[in-house]
């Protein structure tokens, strides 16, 4: 039962899509028609007229060819120019895609967090396509910026309550609001680092060493990074007793050491969520059996050769019942640390919002549960894998798998 999630994103016309001759006026697209009147002492566009203008210009937008932005763009773009002509080259015409993508929902409008998500794209699609041609002067856009990371901070939480929401009411099943969230989250990734990217690069807060530029570290420490992973939790009082250390080796053959050009702050992300998980079913299995002394201990195995970098983290908390391993990945689902809150714990969604942590409040806090294949899909964008394994009664390995990146593979990179 349920709907099929037909819509791919932006590659459908819709019968109520304004077509082409009508998006177009005067060989110009809308907003640069608004822009060219606005210009002209002579002619003033009402509110209403200019949200007409954004209406038919979305649904231009939305019938393009829509070329995801690759992790390859990200590190090509290396300085805060280019990274801003690559926001305003391909940021609207995602925002147009998704907000589309929202539109095919069944009673969207029904659903106040969904209408909450498409309104926030349609007033980031404007910003964007209002802005005059900078030149060498980015103030506008890195206001614009801004003010796009403050208000989308909310989607994810917002998209995790409102498929919640839509479940219970059977408007849509698991299957379709795992794909439905797989295909909008995709999306949304490259537009968080995007403008993360941009950010650090026009402010310079890029990091400490001078290797770093943007969201891009040419010298990241893995062994480093799950060090810092391990000291942050270790003074979180949910997982302070559970013992944590960091082994780390390089292959004998291997030329390049353990550092590798990545994205700090995203392998942060990932590994924390990975380790937290592993540290909560440590404590949940030694709650289990009252006779256990201690909580056992997580380790992190990092390795390294001259072609990949792998991390391992492995826990001794019982492992996943088989009756859950095909819905570990499944965006819809809800875990057994959901089920195990009453109405009355469960965060509204504008509870869980994070600014620096896209992540936060999908693998801990409850009802979302979205925090493993989210986790997933960003490895995955980074060009790597994620994989569990199982062994029952005795506990799961994650492997986190990247290659190396160097100048030669950049073109190669999803």
């Amino acid at each position: 039962g349920g709907p099929r999630c037909s819509y791919s994103g932006g590659s459908r016309r819709r019968p109520h899509d304004a077509p082409r001759s009508e998006a177009r006026r005067d060989g110009l697209l809308p907003a640069a028609a608004w822009r060219q009147a606005r210009a002209s002492s002579r002619v003033t566009l009402s509110e209403t007229r200019l949200q007409e203008f954004m209406t038919a210009e979305i649904g231009y937008f939305a019938t393009m060819s829509v070329r995801p932005v690759k992790l390859a763009d990200i590190f090509q773009a290396d300085t805060p120019e280019s990274a801003g002509r690559l926001i305003l080259r391909s940021l609207p015409m995602h925002f147009a895609t998704r907000i589309k993508h929202i539109e095919a929902l069944p009673k969207w409008r029904d659903i106040p967090e969904i209408v909450d998500v498409r309104a926030t794209l349609t007033q980031s699609f404007r910003n964007l396509r209002l802005l005059e041609n900078q030149g060498s002067d980015l103030t506008r856009l890195s206001e614009c910026i801004e003010d796009i990371r403050q208000r989308h901070k909310s989607i994810v939480p917002l998209l995790g309550f409102a498929m919640g929401e839509m479940r219970a009411e059977g408007l849509v099943n698991e299957a379709f609001a795992s794909e439905w969230l797989h295909t909008f989250l995709v999306a949304r990734i490259s537009t968080e680092m995007l403008t993360l990217h941009y950010t650090l690069l026009n402010s310079g807060d890029d990091g400490t060493s001078g290797s770093c530029r943007g969201i891009v570290d040419s010298r990241c420490d893995p062994r480093d990074i799950c060090t810092q992973v391990v000291e942050k939790l270790s003074q979180d009082p949910r997982f302070s007793a559970v013992p944590m250390k960091v082994e780390s080796y390089v292959c004998g053959r291997s030329e390049k050491g353990i550092e590798f050009s990545f994205l700090p702050r995203y392998l942060i992300l990932l590994v924390e969520e990975l380790v937290k998980n592993s540290a909560w079913a440590t404590m949940r299995a030694c709650d289990a059996a009252p006779q256990t002394k201690a909580p056992q201990p997580v380790t992190i195995f990092v390795g390294a050769d001259d072609r990949q970098v792998m991390i391992e983290i492995s826990d001794k908390g019982g492992g996943i019942p088989l009756d859950r391993q095909d819905r570990i990945w499944c965006f819809a689902s809800a875990s057994d640390r959901d089920v195990s809150h009453s109405a009355e714990d469960v965060a509204p969604p504008r509870a869980t919002l994070s600014w620096s942590d896209p992540l936060s409040g999908l693998g801990i806090k409850p009802r979302l549960g979205m925090g493993l294949p989210l986790t997933r899909l960003y490895t995955q964008y980074l060009g790597g894998s994620l994989e569990l394994m199982s062994i029952p009664g005795v506990g799961v390995d994650a492997f986190i798998n990247f290659r190396r990146i160097d100048k030669q593979s950049i073109d190669t990179l999803g």
